[in-house]
């Protein structure tokens, strides 16, 4: 799936004064790649099939919503280099502006403030995008335009490790949070969040959604599969009242887009908390990160930091600052 506006000329929408944001809207078209008819009643394994292949299930159009940041000054060094931010499951893209305490863990507001225009992006089935059937849910890539660095984190991450094995070139440079390429705790981490069906969690809010829409139900469960290690606590509480979902189509998928990228060649950064329940099991990551360095085998530059004390959620724990200053340190030592 790719956006039909190219994002150098998104950067063309945004007023000229800056710091300023505008939301957009980005049409997207999909087209079905496998002969397997999609039904979501009865169950039908030749789905399963065409989705551990990663076809596409039907053909049809819909609405990525957007927010474009332009940096605070709009003629520095950097600001031919556009950040493109992925969030996780159970996000949008307002993680990446977090308004608790913006000047310690609000991403957009540090990158704009070294100068790097920013555009946040709702996968479909998140945020203030469409929203398609739960369970055909499929991953949205994105590319093009001037240098674009693709930021993700978990769900965003490896829809950007995908992107790399199937668009080497779209991205000049690559920033991955919190994943590794071992599977063995994701599963159960999923389990151990106590996720259900959000138009039961909060019929208010998400009694419109399908059932295949789900999020955590508890605040136990959200700290399981988010905090560990050092946090306020007040940005855990934060991160309950504004989280989002994701859907049964992206939990069943998401590990099928943890694949060996080849052909990249651009520079790749891999931040992880070192207790992260998914991809490290809490027990402490140890050699899983450095995976990457296999995973992108023609990466000019590879570099992992691990980050002590830290969950999954790694931009909502002390170490954030650390985190966007290493990153910071990556782009400007590759040329970004």
């Amino acid at each position: 799936m790719r956006p039909q506006t190219p994002f150098y000329l998104l950067t063309l929408l945004a007023p000229s004064k800056s710091p300023s944001c505008q939301d957009l809207r980005i049409p997207v078209s999909v087209a079905k790649s496998t002969p397997a008819e999609f039904y979501s009643e009865p169950y039908n394994k030749e789905i399963l099939y065409a989705l551990a292949g990663r076809n596409i299930l039907v053909s049809n159009s819909y609405e990525m919503s957007a927010r474009l940041c332009m940096p605070e000054n709009s003629h520095g060094p950097h600001a031919d280099t556009l950040q493109v931010l992925v969030h996780g499951a159970s996000f949008n893209k307002n993680m990446w502006d977090v308004q608790y305490d913006p000047d310690t863990y609000s991403w957009v507001r540090r990158m704009s403030h070294e100068g790097y225009p920013t555009l946040t992006v709702d996968l479909v089935g998140n945020g203030n995008s469409t929203f398609p059937d739960g369970f055909a849910q499929a991953k949205l890539v994105a590319g093009g335009g001037q240098r674009v660095v693709l930021v993700g984190f978990s769900i965003g991450a490896i829809t950007a490790n995908s992107l790399a094995e199937q668009y080497p070139s779209d991205v000049d440079a690559i920033i991955l949070h919190g994943i590794t390429w071992d599977a063995t705790w994701i599963y159960p981490a999923l389990l151990s969040g106590l996720q259900a069906p959000a138009q039961q969690v909060d019929p208010e809010k998400w009694g419109h959604l399908q059932p295949t829409y789900q999020t955590q139900s508890t605040r136990e469960g959200r700290l399981v599969a988010c905090f560990a290690g050092s946090y306020d606590a007040r940005i855990a509480e934060y991160d309950w009242q504004t989280r989002d979902f994701d859907t049964l189509g992206a939990a069943i998928t998401f590990t099928y887009h943890l694949v060996n990228a080849p052909e990249y060649i651009g520079p790749v950064f891999l931040g992880i908390g070192n207790q992260d329940s998914t991809f490290c099991g809490g027990q402490f990551c140890r050699e899983q990160p450095y995976a990457v360095y296999d995973m992108f085998p023609k990466a000019k530059a590879h570099e992992v930091k691990v980050y002590e004390e830290t969950g999954h959620l790694i931009l909502y724990h002390h170490t954030a600052p650390k985190l966007m200053a290493d990153t910071l340190a990556f782009l400007h030592s590759q040329g970004f």
